[in-house]
């Protein structure tokens, strides 16, 4: 896929639609923002490469070494913010071959675990995942 037809890029660029309340973090390398509200539950995020490339083979080491610290950082501000029990985190590449990785907050009031958890059709809505990017961009100041 080329850079002018790649959604990721595209958005980056401001050429499709902003996520909810935009990227509440941004460094050299990373872009961190919410999932539109029908693909997860409150706290869904993503975190997208600002270069484009599809994996961990492609990353730099310099983008490599930048990746643990903002995981860090965003963990940190998720678990605070939503009370997540666990965050799971998945990689696929499959929709938008763009490097960017998915944070799921399960909280501790839900049964499902793991892979079961990942698999239920949750939703949130957009109003909720704008109060908690604010509350998530003051937190990563």
């Amino acid at each position: 896929m080329q850079m002018e037809t790649c959604f990721i890029c595209r958005k980056h660029k401001g050429q499709e639609a902003a996520p909810p309340g935009g990227y509440f973090y941004k460094d050299g390398y990373w872009m961190v923002c919410h999932a539109p509200g029908k693909l997860g539950p409150l706290g869904t995020l993503f975190i997208e490469s600002k270069r484009h490339f599809l994996d961990y083979a492609e990353m730099t080491k310099e983008e490599s070494a930048s990746l643990g610290v903002v995981l860090k950082k965003v963990f940190h501000a998720l678990r605070e913010h939503t009370h997540a029990e666990r965050i799971y985190q998945l990689v696929t590449m499959e929709g938008q071959p763009h490097y960017h990785s998915w944070l799921v907050p399960r909280g501790k009031d839900v049964s499902e675990r793991g892979l079961k958890f990942l698999a239920r059709d949750d939703s949130c809505e957009e109003k909720d995942a704008v109060a908690l990017v604010e509350m998530l961009r003051e937190a990563m100041r």
